[in-house]
């Protein structure tokens, strides 16, 4: 692989390949082979294991005579090697700049091919900015015009130019980051308790071991964009006692400071949770031993080594009890199982009214329409019962449940929960700017973040929110702090949480036509998926098939990368 200066700095590459068997759960033969005894490994050591191709830049140290110019882009293309604590990097700085520099300060992402300009005995590197990685490993994706613009300062040391003053973190291209960095979650709570929410992290894959970097992450705690929206059941000063997380025959050891034995079953139980399926994500860990300063932390009625699996009720991507799909039709709205289609009980399935679009409460056990003329309508699924207008005509854009509200932005941007007495309260959205309407607000199935889509000017565009809400009688729920998710697409019409972690999204980019889209939140990669002819709505779901809406007439269905047709109908829809 060829780096990205004609003077050839950095050209080698190796390909490392390691494979590793499939997952299963512990066998009581695993649990026999914890080791109780033997040395203790330091966090770097261990835990470093990886599934899938990983390519290592072999960094090439500066050669004699190089100008300011090709020091700063030899420095650039070594930074790529982590190896040594990105040791051929280090040979770029003087020694007083080696000492200063953090390289676990975050990381400045860009796009292309930087421009250098040389000024005297310091040089100008600007290029397309495309994101950063904060120190904890999230990854805040950047504006379509944002620059890098940093200044490298140097001196000559025995004869030969070497950088004396340097930005603090790593300055890595796009390509580098997809070589070095994986995506992890670790994982918190929502407000109740009930169900996990994976806050994102960008991790290299050479450093300390995954497995230790992951837990050290967990017990530092959410980060601060995701803090105020969830809930960690480790208790305030609990941390890793000794600072490694070891896989031993498929069983992860995690050794917690002895306050953790203070915890009560329930606490107990909620940082389990947590810590296993924070390393279940490794191919590698089939069950998970936590202990506190070295004796075991037990968890009534769950057995120790944990296994990886033993924790369902928590997953971040159950779809609930209801895992089928609805559709609205003129005729009424059905219900789409295994093939069969249905129409729905009470007033919805008689399409009294006829609805054109269609909003599924989390239980699948209420709809939302809009008619014809712009008025909305709820009901139960039920025999017998009606559909109730909440809203009079008008020009709602966008419909949604969180919970039993139902959440209805109108056409200013303002955004109304519904009750299920029929009034009104008011969701406060802060933060997204001037000239900046909201178009559509579609919560999480976790219940602390949002998709919005948002217009500005010509432009609808996607962000990100999370939810707060309130406690006491009011429970207020707000929408705060927003952020960019992609950078790619130009028009976005419409967004569904496909997992806990990625967005569905029906949109374009520049002068492209309308097609589906996965949107990862991890990194904000963007994968097409492509579409049916004159897509109009979207519907998706974890585990389940992403299902477009077209002008046709006819809602079709994403089967292993084809678009077939599903059923007859306007308006697809998932419960939640």
């Amino acid at each position: 692989m060829t780096r990205r200066t004609a003077s050839g700095l950095v050209a080698t590459v190796l390909a490392l390949v390691t494979v590793l068997s499939g997952c299963s759960s512990i066998t009581g033969s695993v649990a026999a082979q914890v080791p109780t005894s033997g040395p203790i490994e330091q966090g770097e050591q261990v835990g470093v294991q990886r599934e899938d191709q990983f390519i290592r830049v072999i960094a090439r140290e500066p050669r004699p005579g190089m100008t300011p110019e090709q020091v700063v882009q030899g420095f650039l293309d070594a930074s790529a090697s982590f190896d040594g604590d990105h040791s051929v990097a280090r040979e770029y700085l003087t020694d007083e700049a080696s000492r200063n520099w953090d390289t676990a300060a975050g990381v400045v992402v860009y796009e292309g091919v930087p421009a250098l300009t040389p000024l005297g005995d310091t040089v100008e590197v600007t290029a397309s900015r495309a994101g950063q990685i904060a120190p904890n490993g999230r990854y805040q994706v950047s504006g379509p015009t944002a620059q890098i613009d940093e200044t490298f300062s140097l001196r000559q040391v025995d004869g030969e130019w070497r950088i004396d003053d340097l930005p603090q973190g790593l300055i890595l291209s796009s390509s580098d980051v997809d070589r070095a960095f994986r995506s992890f979650s670790v994982y918190f709570f929502e407000p109740t308790f009930q169900t996990l929410v994976p806050d994102s992290r960008m991790i290299p894959v050479v450093g300390p071991g995954l497995a230790t970097t992951l837990v050290r992450g967990l017990v530092a705690g959410p980060s601060d964009w995701l803090q105020p929206a969830v809930r960690t059941a480790f208790p305030a000063g609990v941390g890793l006692n000794i600072d490694a997380v070891p896989i031993e025959s498929g069983v992860a050891r995690v050794d917690l400071t002895a306050n953790a034995r203070k915890a009560d079953d329930r606490t107990r139980r909620a940082m389990s949770q947590q810590l296993v399926w924070t390393l279940r994500q490794l191919p590698d860990v089939q069950a998970v031993e936590i202990t506190a300063a070295g004796q075991p932390l037990v968890v009534p009625s769950i057995p120790s080594p944990q296994p990886r699996d033993v924790y369902p009720g928590v997953d971040p991507d159950a779809v609930g009890t209801v895992a089928t799909a609805f559709a609205a039709r003129p005729d009424g709205v059905v219900r789409l199982d295994d093939g069969a289609v249905t129409a729905v009980p009470g007033a919805a399935g008689a399409g009294e009214p006829p609805l054109v679009s269609l909003a599924v409460s989390r239980d699948g056990q209420s709809v939302a329409g809009t008619d014809a003329e712009g008025s909305v309508w709820e009901g139960r699924l039920a025999e017998g019962a009606p559909m109730i207008r909440v809203r009079p005509p008008g020009t709602p854009t966008g419909l949604s449940f969180d919970g039993s509200s139902l959440w209805v932005v109108d056409s200013s941007g303002g955004l109304l929960a519904v009750q299920a007495d029929g009034t009104s309260v008011p969701v406060s959205v802060s933060g997204l700017g001037k000239r900046t309407t909201l178009v559509a607000a579609v919560p999480s199935r976790d219940g602390t973040r949002a998709a919005l889509i948002v217009r500005r000017g010509p432009r609808t565009g996607l962000l990100v929110g999370r939810i707060v809400r309130g406690s006491g009688a009011s429970g207020a729920v707000t929408i705060s702090a927003p952020v960019r998710v992609e950078a790619r697409l130009a028009e976005v019409t419409s967004v569904a949480w496909s997992r806990s972690d990625t967005l569905s999204v029906l949109g374009a980019e520049n002068a492209g036509a309308l097609q589906v889209f996965d949107v990862s939140l991890a990194r904000g990669a963007v994968t097409p998926r492509g579409a049916p002819n004159a897509p109009a709505s979207l519907a998706a779901s974890p585990g389940l098939p992403t299902l477009v809406g077209a002008a046709d007439g006819l809602v079709y269905e994403l089967d292993l990368g084809s678009w077939t047709e599903r059923v007859r109908a306007s308006t697809p829809a998932y419960p939640g």
